[in-house]
């Protein structure tokens, strides 16, 4: 497949859409997340999001006859386990301490991404690697809290959401070379709906059970869960058509603007605290993602990264 990337003919806004829509999508999704709060628990959010997900793509792959085929089974159950792991954290974590504060943990895994790509996968390494991985840390130190006083669980969350989706991402730059991004993202997924379902029966507060409130019915509650699944597929498919059209490094900067939208719907819509270190982290997160995009990265990695 020819990519389209910084082609002087194309289109205006051709893959420059495509991808602000999908940072949109993601961004409702998240917030559809934290509107449901403890009326959904954290696991059981992340079983039918997955579940549902499952079911999309395997429809949307049927009406364009695409095949399941997996190929690096190594590969594939890292970047599986990894990243069911972190998108189960993440969303346990906006159910912990925010949908702000779980935003800026899970979008330090680009940085961590290339760390691991390096010492797991050998890829070349490079001292860009050093500015946005000591960027990262900065704002994750800020974030977290400078003295560590009060560590709680929703902390400890945020950041096993970073480390593990960096090994996620840092196996998927791998599966590029061997495997299609929608059987790579249905894999993820089938192994998210394994774990949070477990998650769910082994967990002492983790339930089946809706807790229905004045405005969020049951109905309303399964009609929510499905759109966070179908907002969750259409960023996926947006996303892999922006980065055939776009430059990595451009696709990869307009991603980070899911921070700075995810920072007003959070403050303004859930009355989150804005704080001089959120802000500060936050810069040093996304100055670190927009840093990463400059890594070069290896042949074969103009594919979308379907990460959450």
């Amino acid at each position: 497949m020819r990519f389209m990337s910084g082609s002087p003919n194309r289109k205006p806004y051709r893959g420059e859409l495509p991808m602000l829509l999908s940072v949109l999508a993601l961004a409702v999704m998240q917030a559809l997340v934290r509107y449901l709060g403890p009326s959904v628990s954290s696991w059981t959010k992340t079983f039918y999001r997955s579940l549902f997900t499952v079911f999309i793509l395997l429809a949307w792959m049927f009406l364009r006859r695409q095949k399941i085929r997996f190929n690096n089974w190594p590969l594939l159950i890292v970047r599986g386990l990894a990243g069911a792991v972190s998108i189960t954290f993440f969303f346990w974590t906006i159910d912990l301490i925010g949908l702000l504060n779980a935003t800026l943990y899970l979008y330090v895994h680009p940085v961590f991404a290339i760390f691991f790509a390096v010492l797991l996968f050998k890829e070349r390494f490079s001292l860009w690697i050093l500015a946005p991985l000591g960027a990262a840390l900065a704002g994750l130190y800020l974030i977290v809290n400078p003295s560590f006083q009060g560590f709680t669980l929703g902390q400890g969350t945020g950041l096993a959401t970073a480390l593990l989706g960096g090994i996620a991402r840092a196996a998927l730059r791998q599966l590029r070379k061997t495997d299609s991004p929608g059987n790579i993202v249905i894999l993820f997924m089938s192994f998210a709906v394994v774990l949070s379902g477990i998650g769910v029966v082994l967990i002492p507060d983790q339930s089946w059970r809706f807790s229905p409130a004045a405005n969020l019915t049951k109905t309303t509650i399964w009609i929510l869960l499905a759109a966070i699944a179908l907002l969750s597929t259409f960023a996926h498919i947006m996303v892999t058509v922006a980065f055939r059209r776009l430059s990595t490094a451009t696709a990869s900067i307009m991603a980070m603007l899911i921070l700075p939208i995810t920072a007003l719907i959070a403050v303004l819509y859930f009355h989150e605290s804005l704080t001089a270190n959120k802000i500060a982290g936050g810069l040093l997160i996304t100055a670190a993602g927009i840093a990463v995009s400059l890594v070069p990265a290896p042949r074969h990695s103009s594919v979308a990264d379907p990460d959450h």
